[in-house]
């Protein structure tokens, strides 16, 4: 059965500003893959020994035929466990340190021969079907649709079936330099007080506030002992500790046991913390430890924000001498981050404003393929944060059906802009360069270029690389040629 991969990292397709708009002529065609001019390698690239026979192309499809030797077939063995293990939270501890074979082995134990076999082929597909895409130079516009009716065995050839949707060609109404809408470069008084605000807020400092009653949301500092019923709880027991209610590093009923305490007062009281058990199952409910805590309060705190004063400028920002000359810092310090700014919109806009010229009709797997991928990069990167969708939801303000209508938006969007920019490439006759690759690498990671890079050769994906440099590069003439006119 035909398996079709809907979870690739989204940023590693991209153009390099995939929230702006594009449009493109219509009748798509589709350029043939032979005479397509291949990328500069990568400085790490490495070529696994497939045999890639390429099929003749239909209606914009290009079948490969895929062998993978037997001596990859154990690395996709290993790789499929362990991607299982991750995917089903499995406890691998007890293999830790033994050989790939102790791993694979308990990992069949764990979900069972029938579930792991179903799994390692599409892992195998999947994980080398980029890299035979890569390796017949083809300019694809989402994953292959891969298939056999083979099934993965250590020690034997594999072969499969990988389906390549060839990226269509269109055609733009022009490919004139665009005319660039843009505010004026300003900082207002209105914004350099809100700096000013937060500024003092930074400085805020922490006094005692006499005779106050703690309650929720109250800072203070007090003395505690807590044990449980194998005794004293040293990260629990302290001379000193200033403590926030409400922020959570300990439970409600211990917050609500200090509410109406003052300075000076005692209180001895039980609350119960969980026992994180390192072998307990993902859904499990943790079991309580009854703790019990003797809490004397030292002091209830209260925040004291500065007034921004001469004297207080004087001491404190002595580069700035004055409230004046504060502000003025604020000013410049404003003036040369919006500069920053404006540059990126400039950017962004130039690509905006190609797309406009754009008026194909986008086949509809496309967007549902582009769709997913960002899903999948946005789902990605709230687990990273530990965050739900429905945290997502109520962080932006907006609910589920009010997301999907974006996500629509942001879905065209990302595809019209990116065949706008290919089609201008296209028609300047631009070519990669490795100095291109290099800058397109800034622009994915700009914190982490060798990482971008590892990506992209080790699943093999460097059609995606060499589209999103020659994306950089086109949107990089925009950028320069554009006319720039600023709103009053």
């Amino acid at each position: 059965m035909a398996q079709k991969k809907t979870a690739a990292k989204a940023d590693a397709k991209a153009p390099a500003n995939s929230k702006a708009s594009a449009k493109a002529q219509p009748s798509p065609k589709t350029p043939p893959a032979e005479k397509t001019p291949p990328a500069p390698k990568s400085k790490t690239a490495t070529k696994l020994p497939l045999k890639v026979v390429q099929g003749k192309e239909k209606d914009g499809k290009v079948p490969l035929s895929v062998t993978v030797p037997a001596s990859l077939i154990g690395q996709a063995h290993k790789g499929a466990a362990l991607s299982l293990a991750a995917q089903h939270h499995l406890d691998l501890r007890e293999v830790a340190g033994k050989d790939d074979d102790a791993a694979i082995e308990k990992v069949i134990e764990l979900v069972g021969e029938p579930q792991f076999k179903a799994f390692l082929n599409h892992y195998t597909m999947n994980a080398l079907a980029p890299h035979a895409v890569t390796q017949q130079n083809l300019d694809i516009v989402m994953d292959p649709e891969v298939s056999s009716p083979e099934q993965v065995v250590l020690g034997t050839d594999f072969q499969f079936t990988a389906l390549a949707t060839i990226k269509p060609s269109y055609e733009l109404e022009s490919y004139e330099p665009v005319v660039v809408t843009i505010p004026s470069l300003e900082v207002t008084d209105e914004e350099i007080d809100q700096q000013l605000y937060h500024f003092a807020e930074s400085h805020a400092t922490q006094v005692e506030d006499k005779g106050a009653e703690i309650k929720p949301g109250s800072e203070v500092a007090f003395a505690i002992e807590s044990s449980d019923k194998e005794g004293a709880i040293e990260n629990l027991t302290a001379k000193r500790r200033v403590y926030r209610l409400g922020e959570g590093f300990l439970p409600f009923d211990f917050d609500e046991s200090l509410v109406g305490m003052k300075a000076g007062d005692t209180k001895t009281f039980e609350f119960n913390l969980p026992d994180f058990d390192p072998d307990a199952k993902p859904g499990d409910e943790p079991a309580l430890i009854p703790i019990t805590s003797t809490v004397t309060i030292q002091e209830v705190l209260k925040k004291v924000v500065p007034a921004i004063t001469d004297a207080w400028v004087a001491e404190n920002v002595p580069e700035a001498k004055d409230t004046a000359g504060l502000r003025a810092l604020v000013r410049e310090e404003g003036m040369l981050y919006k500069a920053q700014e404006i540059e990126q919109m400039k950017y962004i806009g130039a690509a905006s404003e190609l797309a406009k010229r754009f008026t194909a009709t986008i086949p509809d797997e496309f967007y549902e393929y582009t769709r997913n991928e960002l899903m999948a990069s946005l789902t990605e990167q709230l687990q990273l944060a530990g965050k739900t969708l429905e945290d997502f939801y109520s962080q932006q303000g907006f609910g589920e059906q009010e997301f999907s209508m974006q996500l629509m938006l942001q879905t065209r969007e990302t595809l019209r802009q990116g065949f706008a920019l290919d089609a201008l490439a296209r028609h300047l006759k631009m070519t990669v360069t490795q100095d291109d690759i290099e800058e397109a690498l800034e622009r994915i990671s700009p914190n982490n270029k060798e990482e971008a890079r590892q990506h992209f050769d080790a699943t093999g994906r460097g059609w995606q690389l060499k589209e999103a440099a020659l994306r950089t590069k086109a949107n990089k003439w925009l950028y320069e040629t554009a006319t720039y006119k600023s709103i009053d």
